[in-house]
């Protein structure tokens, strides 16, 4: 009798995981329909159609051979290979596949929390919440880094594996830990930001079967020798990954700034976890809705999702499995670790902002589940006002409905930006057809009389031109830019900027072009001098009238 009710009871994660997919495909509806390629995507498709005839592949040999370092990341580009022979040019497709994702990291984040503390609330509590955060958004709307969110189903299916490696018995526990090793190792593979969540889990994974060991009077090396494999596996590939890499280095002047540096990690700590979309909430939505960026569709979709999540836990959770006082203190101290194993890789840069809302977020969502987990917490805190625990579930379901709800809509909100994006977009492109019906072979064309970013949104931030332009004209001898104030225009060459490094550099003469969107005019540069009279004459600025926008944040919203 009791085992069968033991069955009946594991059977709520099916419930559990209908209502975290659901809510998560729910959410999209107002805006994934509108969403388009940006940014790397352009140059990633145009690749990729120059070698589509050819089989998987070459174009995944042809991404290597176009930027070594996606070698680092081979799961990213087999995803944007059979992405492409899947759905071409069609970028819905794309989002939908994400939201699934998505959707199944959610689900195998409830299951590891839930195998970790063998509790069903707060799993659910954090992973509904997880699930639709703002905190990395990027990685909802844009095709080349839907490999983080693919990334961390991995890494949530990894840990959930070594979960039930140490729960199961014999030949079960080996397949589990084969699992876990495979879809964790892939994780890596995928988009490094979750390497170090993964090393908390082993690390607590191997701290857990050594107190184990330690009470049974067991060999503590046989009990977490299996553990110890799995992490110098994982960190062979890490220390691979690490000297293959060639675009980040470490100098002996980061210790000289360590206090400086840890400043900066305990101020995003603070804005990612408790202030941006916390505290700060009411003035993102204000300025979200000054921009009209709320439309009838988003708050109807985030009312339903919260009225959801909310009567769902109304009438599944019971009181007992409220979080206590002490219970709630515990989730923010996970929740700050959390973001620590994530924000970890980027301790030595001073620049990072998790907490904007534009392209840099994609590296967020590895510290996301921290937010949830201080975000779950707030809510049980505040269930406490009510003296009767029937009133502490419903004050309690209300809140995690009422924060997923108003997380629904912000997404919503930021998608409405990648949206407008990408319809500027197309009104670029169009513009260009029209009123250039050909380009010389090899010529470069630069692009100036439009915004390169709606709010977070990217229209064209620099080259990534160059993919949009050969796929529009059939011809991938093309190359293309946008004038901004990050262009230099010396006395022989024409040199892009993008995040403080050298991109492109472009010679004078007659196949330099530059077509102003807004004057519907086509002009060559042959020299520095045609270039500085076209600039006095048609952009003297440099950004065009654009508002103050910089890449990885896109134009301020609030």
């Amino acid at each position: 009798m009791n085992k069968k009710t033991n069955e009946v009871a594991d059977r709520s994660w099916i419930g559990d995981s209908v209502l975290l997919i659901g809510v998560v495909l729910i959410s999209v509806i107002p805006y994934i329909a509108g969403l388009g390629f940006y940014s790397d995507d352009w140059w990633s498709n145009s690749l990729l159609a120059q070698n589509s005839a050819n089989g998987l592949g070459a174009m995944v040999r042809t991404l290597f051979k176009a930027d070594p370092e996606m070698l680092l990341r081979p799961v990213q580009a087999i995803y944007l290979a059979l992405g492409f022979k899947a759905f071409g040019l069609n970028p819905v497709p794309y989002q939908v596949f994400d939201s699934m994702v998505v959707g199944i990291a959610t689900v195998f984040l409830y299951l590891a929390v839930r195998e970790m503390q063998g509790r069903r609330m707060p799993a659910l509590a954090t992973a509904v919440v997880f699930g639709l955060l703002p905190h990395y958004s990027t990685d909802r709307f844009w095709v080349t880094m839907h490999v983080a969110s693919l990334g961390f189903a991995f890494a949530c299916c990894g840990v959930y594996a070594l979960w039930k490696s140490m729960n199961g018995e014999g030949g079960r526990s080996k397949l589990w830990l084969i699992l876990a090793l495979v879809t964790m190792g892939l994780s890596i593979l995928a988009y490094e930001v979750t390497f170090g969540v993964i090393a908390g889990a082993v690390a607590i994974a191997g701290w857990r079967m050594y107190k184990s060991a330690r009470a049974s009077s067991r060999s503590v090396f046989s009990a977490i020798g299996s553990i110890l494999c799995l992490g110098a596996v994982l960190l062979l590939v890490v220390l691979a990954k690490a000297r293959m890499q060639t675009r980040v280095t470490y100098h002996h002047h980061f210790f000289s700034r360590l206090w400086r540096l840890l400043g900066h990690g305990f101020s995003q700590a603070i804005q990612f976890n408790l202030w941006t979309y916390g505290l700060h909430m009411p003035v993102v939505l204000v300025g979200l809705y000054r921009h009209s960026a709320l439309s009838g569709a988003a708050v109807w979709t985030a009312i339903l999702v919260g009225v959801l999540i909310a009567a769902y836990l109304w009438r599944t959770l019971d009181s007992s499995s409220l979080p206590t006082p002490a219970g709630c203190l515990w989730l923010v101290l996970v929740g700050f670790v959390v973001f620590a194993l994530g924000y970890g890789l980027f301790l030595p840069s001073i620049e990072m902002d998790f907490s904007t809302m534009g392209l840099a977020n994609r590296v967020a969502i590895a510290s996301a589940p921290g937010a949830a987990c201080i975000l779950v917490a707030f809510a049980g805190l505040l269930s406490l006002v009510f003296k009767s625990q029937v009133a502490r579930v419903r004050g309690f379901s209300l809140t995690i409905g009422a924060i997923c709800g108003l997380n629904c809509l912000v997404v919503s909100g930021i998608a409405h930006f990648w949206v407008d994006g990408a319809r500027q977009q197309a009104a670029v492109m169009r513009s260009v057809k029209d009123n250039v019906p050909a380009l010389p072979h090899g010529s470069v064309l630069l692009l100036d009389g439009f915004c390169r970013y709606i709010g977070p949104g990217i229209v064209f931030e620099g080259d990534d031109v160059a993919g949009s332009l050969q796929l529009a004209f059939g011809d991938f001898s093309l190359n293309g830019d946008v004038i901004s104030p990050n262009m230099h225009f010396g006395d022989a060459t024409v040199e892009t900027i993008m995040y403080g490094q050298p991109e492109a550099t472009y010679h004078y003469g007659n196949t330099l072009l530059v077509y102003n969107v807004q004057r519907k005019t086509l002009s060559s540069l042959p020299s520095k001098d045609a270039a500085d009279a076209y600039l006095r004459a048609a952009n003297p600025t440099g950004d065009g009238g654009c508002p103050p926008a910089h890449e990885g944040d896109g134009a301020k919203v609030y």
